[in-house]
């Protein structure tokens, strides 16, 4: 999966678990009931500090929050978003990275080191074979068992829940908009019938600016992660509400201005590149003088 697409995905993943109603309803319905019991959800708070390194990026993004465990203690909830869409063979051995780094920066801001709850959340094609962590080292000695770390995560692996599932289980409409989008991301017709039964849906989220900014959302990741052309999209629109065909069309129309002036900037970058004066650049790409200044100060060039 290229860096586009990881990013397009990535963008929809956290604009869709950073809605605290939306995570407070996915951590109570899809995790352990005894974890659940005694979390205080009042008390999520999203984590702004930067968890993954340059390896681990490759393979999940994350968003962390804090939470009240108990009566004293306080945990870290980190959902990991696996960008694969074939499921991580070793997803221990990741985790166990991630984790140490969170301690890791815990003792050199010298805090009160707390436990991680990860949650993977995985939307691929195949199923994930979720395995614990001895398992990986086949039938040890009772004697070795001591030498093997012992932890393990949550999974969420949306190839286990129908869409009437998904439908059904969440009450928050912009979790049960997103989930099922996310879940059929990579199967065109899927995608299209799941839009036509989420109608009702569509209509209700469009009625709040926080709903029209979500719908938004939706429509990008729609057009930046499959191939179906926007006008089919547009089709399916119309039936749901005006509101909803005009919402779309203005989205899509301002995708298609930003990838224009993307490919421009593209354009003006390999140019300065190899060496062409700010004339010939504006002449080629349209762009302003000033743009191509602040792109050449990207590049680290110098005009000649």
């Amino acid at each position: 999966m290229n860096n586009t697409v990881i990013n397009t995905h990535d963008k929809f993943f956290k604009s869709l678990f950073s809605n605290k109603n939306g995570i407070k309803e996915f951590v109570s319905k899809t995790i352990s009931f005894d974890i659940v019991k005694k979390l205080d959800l009042n008390t999520l708070e999203l984590d702004k500090t930067e968890y993954l390194d340059k390896r681990l990026n490759s393979s999940f993004s994350d968003l962390v929050y804090n939470c009240k465990y108990g009566e004293k203690q306080n945990v870290k909830i980190s959902l990991l978003f696996e960008h694969k869409s074939q499921p991580e063979k070793f997803p221990h051995f990741q985790i166990l990275g991630y984790m140490l780094r969170i301690w890791e920066l815990q003792i050199k801001q010298k805090e009160e080191l707390t436990p991680v709850i990860p949650i993977i959340f995985y939307h691929g094609k195949e199923k994930w074979d979720n395995k614990r962590f001895e398992e990986y080292f086949g039938n040890i000695d009772n004697e070795l068992q001591s030498f093997i770390p012992k932890f393990d995560y949550e999974l969420i692996d949306t190839s286990t829940y129908s869409n009437k599932d998904l439908r059904e289980h969440f009450d928050n409409i912009e979790l049960q908009v997103g989930l099922l989008i996310m879940k059929n991301i990579f199967n065109e017709q899927k995608m299209l019938e799941q839009i036509g039964h989420l109608s009702d849906q569509i209509n209700k989220l469009l009625q709040t600016k926080e709903g029209q900014d979500f719908f938004d959302s939706i429509s990008v990741y729609m057009l930046n992660s499959t191939e179906i052309a926007s006008d089919k999209y547009r089709e399916l629109m119309e039936t749901i509400s005006t509101q909803a065909e005009q919402q779309f069309v203005s989205t899509a129309s301002r995708l298609r201005v930003k990838g224009r002036i993307d490919e421009k900037r593209s354009t003006a970058m390999k140019m300065i590149s190899k060496g062409y004066s700010n004339t010939i650049i504006m002449e080629l790409t349209e762009l302003e003088e000033n743009e191509i200044e602040r792109l050449r100060e990207l590049n680290k060039l110098k005009p000649e």
